[in-house]
């Protein structure tokens, strides 16, 4: 009788393994905060518009998230994620609305032989560009490329980095990797159209990857948001607005050493011309980033650059360059493992701003200026970082 009853616990035990496969969940995330100094001085209208100095925790791109799959037979499985963005430093305060999954969050099919579909809220091949290549983690803090791509550095008319934000109610494709590359696309529904308007937006991208060398590609477009003006989409300019962007990316990692650049070329055209601001009806910029890193040891060296080139813009019909609109954004980082999941780092970052453009850091936590008080023209944003980042 005893033998039977360990025959059968054995049994069991050799086949949880197997049961945990067909059906798994993983609880997965990253704890990053620093203690920084920023400001953002020099501007245009005078020290009157300036950003004064100010220390500040911020909690970078710390989450939380939930991932699993089930095994359906024939290759195709059933995959879910949920990730929620967590402000470790305030608890979210007043800063985030009612919700959850404001992360990538999703639920789709996946096959080794076709890909995957999923939907729900997800990055966009233009987003994936500049996430996967930025050599600072997360694409998040001081030093992120967001201060410069995706973005015009014009008041009033840059939109909210609308291409690098996870679109939600969306559907995303990703196909099988075929001679080292994979196709991906999006379909932003147009679930908030009305009788006057119609938001919208798709996108595609190549990514291809040969040993140490990759390479991206990737397009979208953005209908009826009106990115030229704030992205209000009750504005009448944006019905039948049209925003677009172009990225190429390159990058190279071997023996410890990372180099990646990309390329943007952005343009916001305004649909009616009705509510436009200054009656500028179209903007366009082009801009550029490099960065690199290097891992010695237990040593992580990071050193990036990014420049938005002249912008411009079209009014009556006529197509000028923005005056003094270029920017530049010198960023460098160390980082220090005490083991594969915790590091603690160090970030300067710089931009540099013409008299007539006012970038700022990016995402919207890392930004010196505020809703109420914005980095003006000409301002400079400048700060410090130290932090530490655990992976869990």
């Amino acid at each position: 009788m005893n033998k039977k009853l360990i025959a059968v616990a054995v049994a069991g035990v050799l086949a949880a393994p197997a049961v945990m496969a067909d059906n798994s969940v993983t609880i997965y995330g990253v704890a990053d905060v620093g203690l920084e100094q920023v400001e953002a001085k020099g501007a245009t209208a005078g020290a009157a518009s300036d950003v004064a100095g100010k220390s500040r925790v911020t909690s970078n791109s710390s989450y939380i998230g939930f991932k699993g799959q089930e095994e359906l037979g024939g290759g195709l499985k059933a995959i879910w994620q949920i990730e929620q963005a967590i402000d470790i430093d305030d608890g979210g305060g007043s800063t985030k609305t009612n919700g959850f999954a404001t992360r990538d969050s999703f639920v789709g099919l996946s096959s080794a032989a076709a890909g995957k579909v999923i939907m729900g809220r997800i990055t966009t091949p233009t987003r994936a560009v500049a996430s996967k290549l930025d050599v600072f983690p997360g694409q998040a803090g001081i030093g992120a490329d967001t201060a410069i791509l995706g973005n015009t550095g014009q008041a009033n008319k840059q939109g909210d980095l609308a291409f690098d934000t996870r679109k939600q109610n969306s559907v995303g494709f990703e196909s099988a990797k075929i001679a080292g590359m994979t196709l991906s696309a999006a379909y932003i529904a147009n679930e908030n159209r009305t009788n006057s308007n119609n938001p919208w937006g798709w996108g595609a991208g190549l990514t291809g990857g040969w040993g140490p060398v990759t390479a991206m590609f990737a397009y979208e477009e953005h209908r009826g948001t009106d990115g030229l003006n704030g992205n209000n989409l009750t504005a009448a300019s944006a019905h039948g607005s049209l925003d677009t962007n172009y990225r190429i990316g390159l990058g190279f990692s071997q023996s410890g050493l990372t180099l990646n650049a990309i390329y943007e070329m952005m343009e916001l055209r305004g649909g009616n011309a009705t509510a436009m601001g200054a009656g500028v009806t179209e903007l366009s910029r082009d801009a550029f980033w490099i960065g690199g890193k290097y891992a010695m040891g237990k040593h992580e060296f990071r050193l990036a650059y990014a420049m938005a080139l002249a912008a411009d813009q079209t009014k009556d019909f006529e197509t000028t360059e923005v005056k003094d609109s270029e920017a530049q954004q010198i960023s460098v980082g160390y980082g220090y493992n005490f083991s594969k999941r915790t590091q603690v780092y160090g970030v300067y970052s710089t931009v540099d701003n013409k008299s007539g453009a006012a970038y700022d850091f990016g995402p919207s936590k890392s930004k010196v200026g505020t809703s109420t008080q914005p980095v003006a023209a000409g301002a400079d944003p400048e700060g410090f970082s130290i932090g530490v980042r655990h992976l869990f």
